[in-house]
């Protein structure tokens, strides 16, 4: 997911949003309104490059967010505040994990590739 949020961002592409995965969405009984429990990724700076850019792809290289003690960083978000699905293609490197399947991807990948030519709409969101 792509969800405005003014605290990150390493990419001027990327201004006031930051890309996470969706784990639960639910509504507290004290609160009129849909809230989404997500958890966040990073954008890794592309060595020579001002836009975090990846001279290759073209695209953003994330990898998720964690603590010192290698629990990931998550937050509770209103439903509200997204603002589009987000392409995640793992990166694999050198190798991929040995258990990867389609299923467990998210789970046992680190690093993911943004993938701007998802769509059009997305495209210009990270393009412009």
């Amino acid at each position: 997911m792509f969800y405005k949020h003014a605290r990150l961002s390493n990419s001027h592409h990327c201004t006031g949003h930051s890309v996470v995965q969706l784990r639960m969405i639910f509504h507290p009984i004290h609160l009129d309104l849909l809230a989404v429990y997500v958890q966040s990724f990073n954008i890794v700076p592309q060595h020579g490059n001002t836009n975090n850019l990846n001279t290759g792809t073209d695209m953003h290289l994330v990898q998720c967010a964690v603590w010192s003690n290698g629990s990931r960083i998550s937050d509770v978000i209103p439903v509200t505040q997204i603002h589009s699905p987000a392409h995640l293609v793992p990166h694999f490197g050198k190798e991929a994990h040995p258990w990867l399947t389609s299923k467990s991807c998210y789970e046992l990948s680190f690093d993911f590739w943004l993938n701007k030519y998802w769509s059009k709409e997305f495209y210009y969101t990270l393009s412009t």
